[in-house]
């Protein structure tokens, strides 16, 4: 077990040392605030304060974590050896010459997110806003390096302690916003689709309708048997999130009420993990989200585990609370969908920290580091397998999970299925 003392033991310093030591490192932690059972203490044993008591592992503490709310933090980047970092200390001949808790709670809780700034059309916080952009290290897991390096430091300063050894993987999620996109849509709006092709001179997207409800070619979003064919090959389950919300102008999923539509959810159910793809209501909406989740739990027969929601739309801290009210605890929405890297700067599952109250969640946030689209120039044909390979290697170093993104209709053309089985067969 490993003591740590800090002059001001805080629900932010318990949080992040638990996540930092426990989740990540494996190693049990405990906390003073008393100088003399610090002292006293013969086992490994950690200060975190201004000062160094004496000649223990010593962290300069900043304020941050000893702070309550939101406020301006002065951010200076530095190099660590070859690590970006901030929060410096005074001593650069320290073992840890950076608080690298506070650093790591900056980025974890996403406090730039509560800070004033500038949304994106659809009112999310963009990646060009945050500090990782800003500062070119928004493809590196800088969290997870700080980790490995502060491991560095418990192996030297107490070789008897053992850490959890961590272990890469790759973990797909693919989203169904629509599940068909001609077929099981109904009269109405088969007919509307013709409508509005035919008014807008897409001919070819008519005939390939017609061939379709015809029964002559497969439908473009029905990828699920070659979903299913695949994943029976990889040791990893795949995560299926399904929207179930009413039909509106941004909602055009099959009515969930359909059997056919509840026996695909079901059929990919005993393959994969299903979860819930939030529509923009149940992003909105408390009470729509609850029957959202009440449609899902009905045609799984399973408590609802996992969550996305639709368009990446995140806002802080309310978006995380409704999921949490409805007693879900994991979510995959943690990321950016036209842009490749790490919104937490993390590859690894972090508890979502709620900032207004101060208090550490159950809800587990996994993040994603790329959704295909962001990699993929269909008007070029072409795929940026150098930022693909650059951030899997970068999250291999850390032994992280690599998290990428789908959705159904990103099948559609032959880039995406490239990328997806060359996940699957480099890592298996």
């Amino acid at each position: 077990m490993l003591l740590v003392y800090t002059h001001k033991i805080t629900p932010r310093v318990t949080y992040i040392f638990k996540h930092v030591c426990t989740r990540v490192m494996g190693i049990k932690v405990s906390f003073t605030s008393k100088v003399e059972d610090f002292i006293a203490h013969d086992g490994p044993k950690l200060s975190y304060t201004q000062k160094q008591l004496g000649n223990e592992l010593h962290i300069s503490a900043v304020d941050l974590l000893f702070e309550q709310g939101v406020m301006d933090v002065d951010i200076q980047l530095q190099d660590w050896d070859g690590v970006p970092c901030f929060f410096a200390s005074k001593s650069s001949e320290a073992l840890v010459p950076y608080d690298i808790f506070g650093a790591a709670f900056y980025m974890l809780s996403r406090y730039e997110e509560y800070l004033p700034h500038v949304k994106d059309a659809l009112g999310r916080f963009p990646a060009s806003e945050s500090i990782a952009y800003k500062h070119h290290f928004l493809d590196r897991p800088v969290v997870d390096e700080w980790i490995s390096r502060f491991k560095e430091a418990i192996r030297s300063s107490f070789p008897s302690d053992k850490i959890k050894e961590l272990q890469f993987e790759t973990q797909v999620v693919v989203d169904v916003p629509q599940a068909y996109a001609f077929r099981k849509i109904g009269f109405l709006r088969t007919v509307g689709g013709y409508g509005r092709d035919f008014i807008n001179f897409r001919l070819k997207q008519n005939f390939i309708r017609t061939q379709v409800l015809l029964g002559l070619r497969k439908d473009p979003f029905d990828i699920f048997s070659w979903l299913v064919n695949v994943q029976k090959q990889s040791s990893s389950r795949f995560k299926v999130f399904f929207e179930l919300g009413d039909y509106t102008e941004d909602s055009k999923n099959i009515k969930y009420s359909k059997r056919s539509f509840q026996s695909l959810i079901k059929m990919v159910g005993d393959y994969s993990c299903v979860g819930l793809l939030v529509s923009k209501k149940g992003a909105k909406s408390i009470t729509e989200l609850k029957e959202e989740k009440r449609r899902i739990e009905y045609i799984t027969n399973r408590p609802l585990k996992q969550t996305r929601i639709t368009d990446y739309k995140i806002t802080l801290p309310t978006s995380y609370r409704n999921l949490l009210d409805q007693e879900i605890l994991e979510d995959y929405t943690m990321g950016y969908p036209d842009t490749p890297g790490f919104r937490a700067s993390t590859s690894t599952p972090f508890l979502f920290y709620d900032l207004d109250y101060e208090i550490q969640t159950p809800l587990m946030i996994y993040p994603f580091c790329i959704h295909v689209n962001a990699i993929i120039d269909e008007n070029k044909h072409t795929v940026d397998s150098v930022s693909l390979t650059k951030i899997k290697n970068a999250v291999k170093n850390v032994k992280g999970v690599f998290l990428i993104a789908f959705s159904n209709s990103d099948f559609t053309n032959i880039y995406s299925k490239k990328v997806f089985r060359t996940l699957l067969t480099t890592d298996e």
